[in-house]
């Protein structure tokens, strides 16, 4: 089968096409976007400038270009119908669903329905322009052609054989949307991959102070941020006053986290606030590679602590043989997989901070649980195995 793929937030969509390489399979992987996190050099450094020849870079399309259909979206449209007999869509890909000549399928990431495919986004995009451009030919104009391209976003879903997204109830924002566009559960299907095969298992560090790794982005309020998705709130703001309290109970240990994401000012603040300057440890926003490196050298590695769900962040340090401690929302994921997540599940202060002491004090247990996270990996998160729930859900369609 020849699979062309469009879109590759955080890299998943790569991780995704390798899995269907595993299968036998022949894909094209289009990457739209310069975000050094969504580029495949940032998994794989030796890739820059020379990637190969199945990975297409089309990052120098605009939103413009989309939006007024250039000559340039011509080329774009001729790799994803050239001789394709699926393809699969991530980002603002489902809006190209209108050229397509064969079956497609959405890879749904949070924005590219929360926001792209949300018709609330025209009314949050234009509410800084001046009232007289809105009001004039050209902004009419505009408004016209981002509401086309929010209609095209949601026909491309609604026409989609599967759309992979979440279990029900872990993002209900998103739920409503697919609702409304008669996306029935039926034609749902939960992608969630490890990286199993780019990752090899790494031994604990068995620091001399517990490490902790906090590799989620940091983003706690989502008043503040109304274009963003359910899935970007992470409750940075949980696991900070956890690991304060922590401090406060005798923890020794230390929090390392990524100036990635929209309130890293505000957990400043709150950091400060709690007095914990001393044992917060900043990393600048790194490539892929050497995220795995920083979780390699922890202890303990977090995720999400709010009301959504674990991401990349719990896979990759299953991968790596780390132990996870977040919200694992294990009862949205027990029909998908036939054992809960592993780990450490928490969802308050007060249980982040008891279970650091606990952890800090029995450390062997740390050990054990990255053991259990990798097999949990290799038995059911691995891009092949993914695929291939993928084709046979479209085989029943």
């Amino acid at each position: 089968m020849n699979i062309a793929i469009f879109g590759n937030t955080n890299n998943s969509l790569l991780r995704y096409a390798e899995g269907f390489q595993k299968l036998g399979h022949s894909v094209r992987l289009i990457i739209n976007s310069k975000d050094a996190l969504h580029r495949p050099e940032s998994l794989y450094p030796e890739w820059a400038d020379n990637y190969p020849h199945w990975v297409f870079d089309f990052s120098h399309i605009t939103e413009s270009d989309l939006l007024y259909e250039t000559e340039l979206v011509d080329d774009l449209v001729h790799q994803l119908t050239y001789q394709v007999d699926l393809a699969i869509l991530n980002d603002v890909g489902p809006s190209l669903a209108c050229y397509l000549k064969s079956p497609h399928v959405i890879f749904l990431t949070g924005s590219d329905v929360s926001y792209s495919a949300n018709f609330d986004s025209i009314v949050t995009r234009s509410s800084m322009w001046d009232m007289d451009f809105k009001c004039s030919v050209r902004g009419r104009r505009n408004l016209r052609l981002m509401t086309n391209q929010v209609a095209r976003q949601r026909d491309g879903i609604a026409s989609a054989a599967i759309v992979t997204h979440p279990a029900r109830g872990l993002v209900p924002g998103n739920d409503y949307i697919l609702d409304t566009l008669g996306v029935t559960d039926k034609k749902r299907l939960d992608i969630w991959f490890a990286n199993v095969d780019g990752i090899d298992p790494q031994p604990m560090p068995n620091n001399e102070k517990l490490s902790v790794f906090c590799g989620s982005r940091v983003s706690f309020r989502p008043d503040c941020h109304p274009k963003l998705s359910a899935q970007d709130f992470k409750g940075t703001d949980i696991l900070l006053k956890g690991f304060g309290g922590y401090c406060r109970l005798g923890g020794q240990g230390k929090l390392s986290l990524i100036r990635k994401g929209q309130d890293v000012e505000a957990a400043c603040q709150l950091i400060d606030e709690l007095g914990i300057v001393d044992r917060v440890c900043w990393y600048d926003e790194m490539p892929t590679w050497q995220f795995y490196e920083n979780m390699a050298s922890a202890d303990l590695i977090c995720d999400q602590f709010s009301a959504t769900l674990p991401g990349l962040v719990t896979s990759d340090a299953y991968a790596l043989g780390r132990p996870v401690m977040a919200n694992f929302r294990n009862e949205s994921f027990s029909s998908r997989f036939p054992e809960v997540l592993p780990g450490f599940d928490v969802s308050t202060a007060d249980e982040v901070a008891d279970q650091l002491i606990t952890l800090e004090n029995n450390r062997e247990v740390l050990t054990d649980m990255g053991l259990r996270s990798r097999e949990y990996a290799e038995k059911y998160l691995s891009p092949k195995s993914m695929a291939a729930s993928l084709l046979e859900r479209l085989g029943q369609v």
